[in-house]
């Protein structure tokens, strides 16, 4: 029996956990410019003022707190670590003449620290982390524009650290661009047809990756590169085939991209259904030829929960789905309405490798909860039975032979909530004592969740 191995780890991202927005050089992003509110993923929003709080630029302070954090990462026993630059750090508007040799070396002294405590870092080059100058200046990556800042800023981290980091992520969840798109940088509300604006700014990554891919190899052969979509198994309501034929409609979006990702092309399918949208892409010959030898060595996904897919508009919705869907009456929710699924994610695996069989990561896996601090412990056991249910089903999964190169859990310490700037949704390990008002002494607690996984672990190095 095939059996491959695959690599533990814990994820964080920097535009929800760095902070230091106004160190180091460092320019704005998008999100540090959204401020904590309901409509914060849907509006775009002008430079920060000094009258409002925004979660973001101080994230939990891992700019600050990273040596203390790594150590704690090496007390957990991981053996990867699943992180991200921020462009902004790096470029501070996005396209600047000359990278910040500060944000260079930041993440110099973070690489030195994860290899030096046996910890491989997975490295994802834009993850919720856009340039806010670049965005003002040219819009979204609807425009071409994007495809040379990021293929610049790409080449400087691939040369900077191409002896320490050898596993990049190009882009996280790319098909977020689909559902929120300003948030990842897309300029939709300045478009008079959103659905092709969304879908350009899609090929023009899907551009940028192979480019990237192909600096990546050129300055180091070691270099394994792939790209991320958000994944989540899709079930028919009912058997009644229009049901069947919406949950095809719903997973179309992240197979299209997928299949660009890993077969270079897209689909006779998808471009029948473009054409028929109106949606005409700026698709160069060349950049099909690009996409087409420049394939990601891996395919990375996030699983939080599944889908239910009804041809019922009177069906009842689910809450905490951004892809549509209904409610599952055979399964529980999260305190955000989140759909707890964990025989999901072994489907989820399935899928992805029967269609593409080609090695994947697990990058984000975890509960965002409420937690309660009693006498400075967490005791937080519906986290423990979430990651152990889920993780039970990835073994299974890696017994039926799918090739898992990596899972990390997310997420390694409590951050700011992407979609609403929460604190108190808080899925990390580790607890932070910040709150949703940026108060709060930044002190770190291992949570029992810490020690349970601690524990895991260690079985797994053995």
């Amino acid at each position: 029996m095939i059996k491959y191995p695959c690599m533990w780890g814990a994820a964080i991202s920097a535009g929800q956990c760095e902070g230091g927005s106004h160190k180091g050089n460092k320019g704005y992003s998008i999100g540090d410019t959204q401020p904590n509110e309901r409509e914060r993923c849907f509006k775009r929003y002008p430079l920060p003022d000094e009258h409002t709080y925004y979660a973001m630029q101080k994230g939990v302070e891992f700019y600050e707190y990273y040596e203390e954090d790594i150590q704690l990462l090496k007390e957990l026993g991981v053996q990867c670590f699943r992180m991200s630059i921020a462009w902004s750090r790096i470029f501070p508007h996005g396209d600047d003449e000359e990278p910040n040799e500060e944000g260079l070396a930041f993440y110099d002294r973070i690489f030195d620290l994860l290899v030096q405590g046996g910890i491989e870092p997975i490295v994802t080059l834009s993850h919720l982390e856009i340039p806010y100058a670049l965005f003002e200046k040219y819009d979204g990556w609807e425009n071409k524009h994007w495809i040379d800042a990021y293929t610049r800023y790409a080449k400087i981290c691939f040369s900077r650290y191409s002896d320490r980091v050898h596993l990049w992520i190009t882009f996280n969840e790319i098909n977020m661009a689909l559902y929120l798109p300003l948030s990842v940088g897309v300029g939709v509300d300045r478009s008079e047809h959103k659905e092709e604006c969304c879908w350009q700014a899609v090929h023009n990554m899907l551009v940028a990756n192979a480019k990237a891919i192909q600096l990546a190899k050129a300055i180091n052969a070691r270099n394994e590169v792939g790209a991320m979509i958000a994944y989540s198994p899709v079930y028919p309501m009912t058997c009644q085939p229009e049901d069947v034929l919406k949950a095809d409609e719903i997973r179309s979006n992240a197979l299209t991209i997928a299949d660009v990702l890993v077969h270079g092309a897209y689909s006779d399918i998808a471009l029948n259904r473009f054409e028929k949208a109106g949606i005409d892409l700026k698709m160069s010959e060349e950049e099909q030829i690009l996409l087409s030898k420049q394939r990601v060595d891996f395919l990375a996904t996030s699983y939080y929960n599944s889908i239910v897919a009804s041809s019922d508009d009177a069906a009842a919705k689910a809450s905490g789905n951004l892809f549509g869907g209904v409610k599952n009456p055979y399964l529980t929710e999260s305190e955000w309405g989140w759909t707890i699924d964990p025989l999901g994610i072994r489907i989820c695996l399935k899928e992805l490798y029967d269609r593409y069989n080609l090695p994947l990561m697990i990058v984000e896996n975890g509960l965002g909860a409420i937690d309660e601090v009693i006498d400075g412990q967490i005791h937080d056991e519906y986290r423990i039975a979430y990651l152990r249910e889920h993780i039970n089903e990835v073994l299974k999964a890696i017994d039926e032979g799918i090739n898992l190169k990596a899972y990390t859990m997310w997420s390694f310490l409590d951050l700011v909530s992407a979609s609403s700037g929460e604190m108190k949704k808080r899925y990390g390990l580790v607890y932070v004592d910040l709150d949703d008002e940026g108060k709060g002494t930044l002190k770190r607690i291992p949570k029992d969740s810490f020690k349970w996984y601690q524990k895991f672990l260690k079985k797994q190095r053995i």
